[in-house]
C-alpha cells in the first residue's frame, strides 16, 4: 500500500514537549497491530524547521540585537542629506539651530511642560495643531535625564529600539514563508536601503519631526494584527490597538488613518458576516480575523478618548487637531497674498485652490468652510487636475527637501523614486491576485491597504501638497509589498516523512 500522508498545520512555536510528540507520530492502518503501521509522510503548511519556543526566543534576541546595531549605524553615522543638527545638540540649542518650524515648536512646548508639569496658556496653541506624543516624550526625557541631555541622540536611539522591534516581527512573519533564513533576516532591512527611509526615521533632521514614532507604531500594529489573528491570540490585537492610538498621539495624520480603518473595519465584518466574503477565508481564520479586528478598534478609540475629551472640555470640540480651519482658510487666499506672507509652498502645493477655480470666493474667510465644500463638489475634475498637475514634482523630490520643491531632483533621486512607484503598483497588483488571496491573512491586508490608499487620497484632496506627506506611503509601501511578495512566493506545503522507530 502507498505511504499515508497526513497534513498538518505546525506552528514554528512550539513547546519542547509538543516537539516530541509530533516526532513520535504513528498512523496505524485499521486492523494492523501497533509496531506495524506503514511508513507515513506529515505535510508541514510552514517550510521551516519546528523548532522549541525557547530556541525562538533567543534566536529573536539575537537578530533583534543585530538589527538594533545596525539600525543604529544609520542612526548616528550615515548622512544622505548636508546640514543636519547634531546627534550632541540640546533641546535648548534645538529652538535655535531648527530650519523647521514643527520642531522648534515641539521643543517649546516640551520645555514648558517639563518646567512646568504642563503646558502653559502662551503655548496652547501647540496642542491645537498637534497631538501631544511627541512633546510629552521630550518632556520626559528632559525631566529624567535633565535639560542638557543630547535630545536628538536619545530620540535616535528610542527610534532605533522600536524599529528593531518592528523588524523582528517582520522577520517572524517572513520565516514562516520563505525556505531560507538568511532571506527572511536581510529583507526586512531592505526597507532602510532606501534613503527616504534613513532619514525620515532614523537620521537627525528627520528624528526631530516626531513621526518616525508615529510610523513605528503604526508599522507595529499591522505585524501584531497579523500575530493576532495567525496565532488565535487576542492580546495581540490588544498591543495592536495601544499601537495604533499611540501613531495618533504623535501625528495627526494617523488618526485620520486609524478613522479610515474603521470605516473599512466596520465594513469588511458585515461583508464577512453577510456576503461570499467569508467562503474565501479559510475556516479556522474567520473568527480570529473578525475578533481582531473589533478588539483592536475598540482599544485604539478608548486609548484615544482622553485626548478628545481634553479637547472637549478646554476648547469645545472632541477634534484630534484644529488644523482643518487652516486649511479652509488658506484655500480662499490669493496666490499674491500667500506669497507676501511667505506662504508660497501653500501655494505651490495646491492648498488655494477654491480661490484660484473661484476667484468670487477669494478673501472670503468668514464662509471659508462652505466655500471650500461647494467647490470641490461643484469643481471635481478642475479641482484634481490642478493636484495632479503638481503631484509629479512632489513624488519624485529629493529627500533634501521637506515642505516645498526648493532643491532639483538628480538623476538618482529621479531612480530611486520611480522604482518606489513601481513598488506601489506591484503592491497593488499582487495583493488580488489568487495566490494572495488563498492565504488566510488576505482580509487584513485588504483592510490596512484600502484604509492607507483611502485616508491618503482625502490628505491630499484636501491639504496642501508637502515633500514630506509622501514619505510615509513610500515607507508604508514597501513594507506593505515585502509582506505581499512574501505571500506570493510562499512555497506548497513540504513533505516530511517520519518513521515508526
Amino acid at each position: 500500500m502507498a505511504d499515508k500522508v497526513l497534513s498538518l498545520p505546525i506552528s514554528p512555536v512550539m513547546t519542547d514537549e509538543e516537539v516530541e510528540l509530533v516526532a513520535r507520530i504513528i498512523i496505524t492502518r485499521p486492523g494492523k497491530k501497533e509496531g506495524s503501521s506503514d511508513q507515513s509522510v506529515l505535510c508541514l503548511d510552514k517550510p521551516e524547521r519546528v523548532q522549541p519556543m525557547r530556541s525562538l526566543k533567543h534566536e529573536s534576541l539575537w537578530i533583534g540585537i543585530i538589527y538594533f546595531l545596525s539600525l543604529l549605524g544609520i542612526a548616528l553615522w550615515v548622512r544622505d542629506i548636508p546640514n543636519q543638527p547634531d546627534p550632541f545638540t540640546t533641546i535648548q540649542q534645538l529652538i535655535e539651530v531648527s530650519t523647521m518650524g514643527d520642531p522648534a515648536s515641539f521643543a517649546t512646548a516640551a520645555i514648558d511642560i517639563a518646567q512646568n508639569g504642563w503646558i502653559s496658556s502662551s503655548n496652547n496653541w501647540i496642542f491645537n495643531l498637534w497631538p501631544p506624543g511627541f512633546v510629552l516624550l521630550e518632556a520626559s526625557i528632559i525631566k529624567l535625564l535633565g535639560p542638557s541631555v543630547p535630545i536628538i541622540l536619545v530620540l535616535q536611539i528610542l527610534a532605533t529600539v522600536l524599529f528593531s522591534i518592528v523588524l523582528v516581527l517582520l522577520y517572524d512573519l517572513l520565516r514562516t514563508c520563505l525556505k531560507r533564513k538568511v532571506i527572511a533576516f536581510t529583507l526586512p532591512l531592505l526597507i532602510f536601503s532606501f534613503p527616504v527611509a534613513r532619514v525620515f526615521l532614523l537620521q537627525p533632521k528627520g528624528i526631530t519631526l516626531g513621526e518616525s514614532f508615529a510610523i513605528g507604531f503604526f508599522l507595529l500594529s499591522i505585524l501584531l494584527v497579523y500575530r493576532s489573528v495567525v496565532r488565535s491570540s487576542l492580546r495581540y490585537a490588544v498591543y495592536a490597538g495601544l499601537c495604533l492610538a499611540l501613531s495618533a498621539y504623535f501625528r495627526s495624520q494617523f488618526e485620520i488613518l486609524l478613522l479610515s480603518l474603521t470605516g473599512w473595519g466596520i465594513l469588511l465584518v458585515i461583508a464577512i458576516q453577510l456576503t461570499r466574503l467569508r467562503n474565501s477565508i479559510e475556516s479556522k481564520f474567520v473568527k480570529p480575523s473578525i475578533k481582531t479586528i473589533i478588539i483592536v478598534l475598540f482599544i485604539a478609540h478608548a486609548t484615544t478618548f482622553p485626548w478628545r475629551a481634553y479637547h472637549w472640555i478646554y476648547e469645545g470640540s472632541p477634534a484630534w487637531v484644529y488644523t482643518s480651519s487652516l486649511t479652509f482658510r488658506n484655500s480662499v487666499m490669493t496666490s499674491s497674498y500667500l506669497e507676501s506672507i511667505q506662504g508660497g509652498w501653500i501655494v505651490a502645493g495646491g492648498g488655494n485652490l477654491v480661490c484660484r477655480i473661484d476667484p468670487s470666493t477669494c478673501g472670503d474667510t468668514a464662509h471659508a468652510k462652505k466655500l471650500f465644500v461647494k467647490t470641490f463638489i461643484t469643481h471635481p475634475i478642475e479641482w484634481y487636475t490642478l493636484k495632479f498637475d503638481v503631484i509629479g514634482k512632489y513624488w519624485f523630490s529629493s529627500v533634501r527637501n521637506w515642505g516645498n520643491v526648493s532643491v532639483e531632483s538628480t538623476s538618482m533621486d529621479m531612480v530611486t523614486n520611480g522604482l518606489l512607484l513601481i513598488v506601489l503598483v506591484t503592491l497593488v497588483t499582487l495583493v488580488f491576485t489568487r495566490k494572495v488571496r488563498l492565504h488566510g491573512s488576505w482580509v487584513l491586508l485588504i483592510w490596512f491597504n484600502a484604509s492607507l490608499f483611502s485616508a491618503y487620497m482625502l490628505i491630499f484632496t484636501v491639504a496642501q501638497f508637502e515633500v514630506r506627506y509622501f514619505y510615509f506611503p513610500k515607507i508604508a509601501g514597501i513594507f506593505m509589498a515585502i509582506i505581499v511578495t512574501c505571500l506570493y512566493f510562499r512555497p506548497m506545503k513540504t513533505q516530511v516523512h517520519i518513521s515508526n522507530d
